[in-house]
């Protein structure tokens, strides 16, 4: 299932795990690593993982971001007492600064206050596991604290937190969410530039979002037909037009290829310069790239499939169209394009449209509101129980906009979900649940309004 990243911020709020002791005395510290038996590990309940709101992510450019950064300095000359400062400072005007969290968990267990350094260890991994967990087992600045008894329940606690992540992984929704809005660079031509975007999984049971890249650069992903990888496209250059009327490109766009546990296959992959950049799979899972020029303000020209060597990052030429599914991305838009299986239809136009659609089930559905809807927006549930699809209208319409319907594939029977600016790419979760893309803030509902995911009775 393909997934893209609209031009909003979703939301993030970090659960503080505390041990509820003292900071150690230098006795007790030694009595930590002096027992002949080893230390021993006191479990440590798994407190509540990911984050609330996606803008928690902000951190680094919050307002405890100064202080953070002379306690880095500090760092590097093991100036602790500084760390500790300046750590301090920096998450008492921002609580959420999770780099500050970590580095001060180092500086407190640099002072034998290991109770104390637990707190912003578990406070650390268990908001964002993938950055601050894999670290722990071989940071030398935290040799001495994974002898003592406290350290010993970190490592623990942190393998409960991988697990518990990797389940709610498996169960949750893959989105791509920004931690704050889009923006152009002041002056014209190739620049640096950020999407502010990473690949999140949305965990239904918590409404929790469990970050799984570190890049700030993801604008979009797609898995493999088997699961075991997904790629992720980003840039970190863009070339802004001087005008209005002049297209935006990719200065330099990428690909990442990630394992099953969200490590890298091969090295990142710059792709060429570009005004469109879209990503597939094709037969045997092979992982197809396509960059298109521009020719105008909103046109592109043809575009060159190359097939990716996942090992190498190596690129090369092979002859056909793109595959579908796939994600395709401008700088101004990002699409989802695919064919849905067991629909019957009359295509036409670029994108393919059509007026009606009869289901595999055998429900027959002519398209309310515009008369038709894109190929791409039609997704099939499970054994054809649902379709959902939306009416089609002219993205530049400014009073017009499209609506979300989910058919019966026997009856035909439409149940109209939103109407909003949006593209309404959807994907079922289950054969009840549909979760889809919305601007809730400009949503316009004629019964009720619903955001996410979508129970379908």
């Amino acid at each position: 299932m393909l997934h893209v990243m609209r031009n909003r911020s979703l939301v993030i709020a970090i659960v503080v795990m505390g041990c509820g002791g003292k900071s150690d005395s230098p006795t007790k510290k030694h009595d930590d690593a002096g027992s002949a038996a080893g230390p021993t590990a006191v479990p440590l309940a798994i407190p509540t993982v990911g984050i609330d709101q996606v803008k928690r992510m902000n951190f680094v450019y919050a307002e405890g971001s100064p202080a953070y950064e002379k306690a880095v300095a500090a760092y590097k000359k093991k100036d602790w007492a500084t760390v500790r400062s300046e750590c301090e400072a920096s998450i008492a005007k921002d609580p959420m600064h999770l780099d500050a969290h970590r580095l001060l968990a180092t500086a407190l267990a640099q002072a034998g206050e290991h109770a104390a350094a637990v707190d912003h260890l578990v406070t650390a991994i268990s908001a964002d596991y993938y950055k601050y967990g894999p670290s722990l087992a071989d940071d030398d600045d935290l040799k001495a604290f994974r002898a003592t008894g406290h350290g010993q329940s970190v490592l623990a606690l942190a393998q409960k937190i991988k697990d518990d992540y990797a389940k709610r992984i498996a169960s949750g929704v893959l989105v791509v969410a920004r931690r704050s809005p889009f923006k152009w660079p002041a002056q014209p031509g190739v620049q640096s530039s950020s999407s502010r975007g990473e690949l999140y999984a949305f965990d239904r049971d918590t409404k929790r979002f469990l970050r799984l890249t570190h890049t700030d650069q993801v604008t979009g992903f797609v898995r493999s037909p088997t699961g075991t990888e997904t790629a992720v496209i980003g840039f970190d250059k863009v070339d802004h037009p001087k005008a209005d009327d002049q297209p935006s490109l990719f200065a330099r766009p990428w690909l990442l290829v990630l394992d099953a546990d969200w490590k890298p296959v091969g090295p990142r992959v710059n792709l060429p310069s570009a005004r469109e950049v879209s990503v597939g799979y094709g037969p045997g899972d092979q992982l197809l790239v396509t960059t298109a020029p521009a020719t105008g303000r909103w046109t592109v020209g043809p575009a060159t499939v190359q097939a990716v060597d996942r090992s190498t990052g190596k690129l090369a030429k092979v002859a056909g169209s793109a595959p579908l599914p796939r994600i395709s991305m401008t700088l101004d838009e990002g699409r989802l394009l695919r064919s849905p299986e067991g629909i019957a239809a009359a295509w036409s136009g670029d994108p393919p449209a059509t007026t009606s659609f009869k289901t595999a089930l055998g429900g027959s559905v002519s398209v309310p509101e515009s008369g038709s809807t894109a190929q791409a927006s039609i997704a099939v549930g499970p054994g054809g129980a649902h379709v959902a699809f939306a009416t089609f209208v002219d993205p530049c319409a400014k009073d017009l906009a499209p609506s979300l319907y989910v058919a019966d594939g026997k009856s035909g029977t439409l149940k109209h979900l939103l109407t909003a600016p949006s593209r309404f790419a959807s994907r079922w979760i289950d054969a009840n649940t549909l979760a889809y893309e919305a601007h809730a803030s400009r949503s316009r509902q004629r019964d009720r309004p619903r955001h996410g995911p979508e129970p379908v009775n």
